[in-house]
C-alpha cells in the first residue's frame, strides 16, 4: 500500500530525508519512530502529497505521490501534529463544511457525517461548538474529519501528542477498530507504549537514513509476528562494572544498560542459560542482591537503536 525507495528531500542547507526507503503492507499498522528531527514529519507530508520529494520514488495505494496527488489524496486520510479545528463552528456543522471540501455528493454527506459521528463516539455532541470541547475530543473530531472520505490509508503524524492516559487508550481502541476494517496505518509516535500496542512492526529512521536496532534490524517486529525476547535485570552490591564486564565476555549475553548498581541484559537461550551466567557471576564474587526477567520492550530496542531515551 505504500512504497518508499530512496527518497531524499533537502531545506535549504539541511538534509530532511536522505535515502529513506520503507514499504507497508496492505492492512498493516506500522510504527515510525526516531529522534527529534530524524525526518518522520517530512517523510508523512510527502506521502500526503503536501511537499514534492527532491530525488527517489513514494507511491501510495499504487499511486505516484508527484505525479499523481489527486489520486493520492483520494487513498488517504492525514493527520498532522498540529491539527486545526475551526473553534466557532459546530461539530456537526464543521464535518458538513469538510464532506463539501472532500466533494463528498450533496446526496451522501448526511450519511458520511453520520457515520464520521458514530465512529467517533460524538453523536451526542453534534450540536456542540468545536471550542467547547476537551483536547481529547478536538482529537477524536480531527479523526472523524480525517475519515470522512472513507480512506483506505491513514497517515497519523503523532496523534496521541497531549493526550491524557484514558485518551490515548481510547485512541488506541479506536485505530485497532479502522485496521480490523482493514484500514492500512502508518503513525509516527515519540510514545512507545502506545505502538508496542497497536503496531505488528516499527520502523527506525535517523537523520532521514533508515536505522537499524542492536541486531541489524531496520525494522522492530511486534505482536505475535515477533518470536518472544526477554531481558534481565541484575543489581548488585557497590558498582556494577565487574558485572557489566564479565557479563559482556560470555556468549549469547548483550549489556544493554549500565548504571550505578544495575545493568539490564539480553541473554539468548532459555532460563537453564540464565541460571549459568547467575553462577559464573556469583563464582568471581560478584555480589548478586536482584536477578529479575522481563520482556524486552520497544523502549528497549529503541535505546539500542539510538542510544537514549526518546526525545
Amino acid at each position: 500500500m505504500i512504497v518508499i525507495e530512496q527518497v531524499r528531500k533537502t531545506y535549504g542547507g539541511s538534509r530532511g530525508l536522505d535515502g529513506f526507503s520503507l514499504r507497508v503492507e496492505q492492512g498493516e499498522i506500522c510504527g515510525l519512530v526516531g529522534p527529534n528531527g530524524a525526518g518522520k514529519t517530512t517523510l508523512i507530508k510527502i506521502l500526503s502529497t503536501l511537499i514534492r520529494p527532491d530525488s527517489g520514488q513514494a507511491h501510495v495505494a499504487g499511486w505516484d505521490v508527484t505525479v499523481n496527488p489527486r489520486e493520492v489524496k483520494r487513498s488517504i486520510g492525514y493527520m498532522p501534529d498540529q491539527p486545526g479545528l475551526y473553534q466557532d463552528m459546530q461539530v456537526g456543522e464543521l464535518l458538513e463544511f469538510y464532506s463539501n471540501a472532500y466533494r463528498i455528493p450533496r446526496e451522501h454527506r448526511r450519511k458520511a457525517v453520520d457515520q464520521a459521528l458514530t465512529q467517533s463516539e460524538l453523536g451526542a455532541r453534534r450540536d456542540a461548538f468545536v471550542e467547547e470541547l476537551s483536547f481529547g475530543l478536538k482529537q477524536r473530531l480531527f479523526l472523524a474529519r480525517t475519515l470522512l472520505h472513507n480512506p483506505r490509508i491513514l497517515l497519523l503524524d503523532e496523534p496521541a501528542t497531549g493526550l491524557d492516559p484514558l485518551a490515548r487508550i481510547d485512541l488506541r481502541r479506536q485505530l485497532k477498530e479502522l485496521n480490523a476494517q482493514g484500514i492500512t496505518i502508518l503513525i509516527s509516535s515519540h510514545i512507545l507504549a502506545d505502538l508496542e500496542d497497536i503496531c505488528t512492526r516499527v520502523a527506525l529512521i535517523s537523520e532521514g537514513k533508515n536505522t537499524a536496532d542492536g541486531d541489524g534490524n531496520g525494522f522492530i517486529v511486534l505482536q505475535a509476528a515477533a518470536p518472544p525476547r526477554m531481558v534481565y535485570e541484575l543489581e548488585v552490591l557497590g558498582d556494577s562494572s565487574k558485572a557489566a564486564e564479565r557479563a559482556g565476555q560470555v556468549a549469547g549475553v548483550k549489556v544493554i544498560e549500565q548504571r550505578a548498581n544495575e545493568i539490564v541484559l539480553e541473554i539468548a537461550g532459555d532460563a537453564a542459560d540464565a541460571a549459568k551466567l547467575l553462577k559464573l557471576l556469583v563464582a568471581v564474587d560478584v555480589d548478586v542482591v536482584r536477578f529479575n526477567r522481563r520482556a524486552v520492550t520497544l523502549e528497549d530496542r529503541y535505546q539500542q537503536a539510538f542510544g537514549g531515551k526518546p526525545r
